[in-house]
Formats: C-alpha cells, sequence, structure tokens
C-alpha cells in the first residue's frame, strides 16, 4: 500500500489506518453505555451540514444495491490505487475499469441520453 493512496487526507497510509482504527475503538465504547474522556473543545451554535468528501462516480456491475447499467455516487472514498485497480468507500472495495475524466460526468449530468 503506498502512501500516495491517502495523499489528499494529507497524511501518510499508516495514520490514517491508525486513526480509523481509534475511531472504531471509540465507538465502541461509546455503544457499550461508557462516556468518553471529555473534550476541551465546546461548539456553540451548532447544527447539523454537509460538506463535499472524495468519492466515485461511475457505472457499477455486480453492485448488490444498484442494477448494473446505473449510475453510482460512491459512499466517501478512503483509499485508491490506480496501479492496483482498486478503491475502498466507506461502504465497500470497487475494482476500478476504464477512468474517464470528471468532465464526461459533468456533461452527462447536464445533458442524460
Amino acid at each position: 500500500m503506498s502512501d500516495s493512496s491517502f495523499a489528499w487526507f494529507g497524511m501518510t497510509s499508516e495514520a490514517l489506518i491508525a486513526h480509523l482504527r481509534q475511531l472504531a475503538d471509540e465507538l465502541e465504547i461509546v455503544e457499550r453505555g461508557t462516556t468518553p474522556l471529555a473534550s476541551k473543545v465546546l461548539i456553540n451554535d451548532w447544527a447539523l451540514a454537509r460538506r463535499t468528501v472524495p468519492c466515485l462516480m461511475g457505472i457499477p456491475t455486480g453492485h448488490p444495491k444498484i442494477e448494473d447499467g446505473s449510475p453510482l455516487c460512491s459512499s466517501g472514498l478512503y483509499y485508491l490505487d490506480e496501479s492496483r485497480g482498486l478503491a475502498r468507500s466507506f461502504s465497500r472495495w470497487y475494482r476500478l475499469g476504464r477512468r474517464v475524466a470528471p468532465e464526461f460526468w459533468n456533461q452527462k449530468i447536464k445533458s442524460p441520453q
């Protein structure tokens, strides 16, 4: 696994893996009813919001929930290695086929066939 696979996260692959493991461990602790360590950060006037995260767009084959040939926008992307033809979203692993430029999807969304 090369560190360049996680370049957009600003950390090495080892650091990201460790961070995600810590996150999972902390969620398990909270799920068992234990209160996590108090944070020094207080957030006032807060609201839920959405932000853009890296993801894949494409036409899947063999997806368990999306019909073959229908467009897909994956959940947040955590791993991408084009040389190995692999990607991992929050939900699942993908094998990578033919890549297209983002303009392909910009054009397709503006004028559906």
